[in-house]
């Protein structure tokens, strides 16, 4: 049997491989900040590590989701995550016009 919080556990199945991804997309937008939003870098090209590996990021996401919730759960995620979109889109105007005045 696999060790807790692996894939293919049976408890919280896929948590050790979501925050390993998590992880490694952390690692490269302390890379971009770093180099002031420049791509290229001695590891290679950010702009294509930053994609890969949000890629990555919403695949465990969506794996450590559909194992381990429920679909009440699922449902008040979407929820959470479309009033959390409105918000950012908001302060994001907000700051926008304020730069613009």
């Amino acid at each position: 049997m696999p060790k807790p919080y692996c894939i293919g556990s049976d408890e919280w199945n896929g948590l050790s491989k979501l925050i390993e991804e998590l992880g490694e997309l952390q690692q490269v937008c302390g890379k971009l900040i770093g180099s002031e939003g420049s791509e290229d870098h001695w590891s290679g090209k950010l702009r294509e590590k930053f994609i890969e590996e949000i890629g990555d990021v919403q695949a465990s996401i969506n794996f450590f989701v559909d194992m381990n919730l429920t679909n009440k759960d699922k449902n008040r995620i979407a929820r959470q995550c479309a009033e959390k979109y409105t918000r950012f889109k908001k302060w994001d105007k907000e700051v926008r016009d304020a730069e613009a005045r």
